[in-house]
């Protein structure tokens, strides 16, 4: 299935999976949309901070928090919070919703922006590799215009 790609606010979506580019080391990022979702889903960000010391995340992996609407999708496309975002962490976590959406029960997704404007075209390259091979209808956030809804 084709992306979908759009310009708003993320937090706004109506897909039922919101995918969250994060770091590996679980640190605070500064973003506006970061601080925002921080602010929202604080239990969230606690609880992907534990999945990472334990070991059981890491790098190129997703994790999903079900206890919100949307659900929310952690992406781990970044070793650190000041780090670059990776193609080929996009991949592997691109590679991990292809093939396991069916399996968590995801039927949408929306992915934020996953790193910086210097970065977008070749994050836009990884994603439109792997995600429209599946049938799982995804948006793709280019830019964060909060509190505009993405028709």
């Amino acid at each position: 299935m084709p992306l979908t790609y759009i310009s708003g606010d993320p937090l706004l979506t109506k897909q039922q999976t919101l995918a969250i580019g994060y770091n590996a080391r679980a640190r605070t990022e500064t973003t506006p949309l970061a601080m925002e979702l921080r602010q929202r889903y604080p239990t969230a960000f606690v609880g992907c901070h534990k999945q990472i010391q334990r070991g059981r995340l890491s790098i190129g992996g997703v994790w999903l928090w079900r206890e919100s609407v949307p659900l929310l999708a952690f992406m781990i496309v970044r070793e650190s919070s000041v780090g670059a975002t990776r193609p080929r962490h996009v991949d592997a976590a691109a590679l991990r919703i292809v093939r396991d959406y069916q399996l968590e029960g995801i039927s949408s997704l929306a992915i934020a922006p996953l790193g910086r404007e210097e970065e977008a075209a070749s994050i836009r390259e990884a994603l439109d590799l792997l995600l429209p091979q599946s049938a799982l209808p995804v948006i793709v956030y280019e830019h964060y215009l909060p509190g505009v809804a993405a028709e």
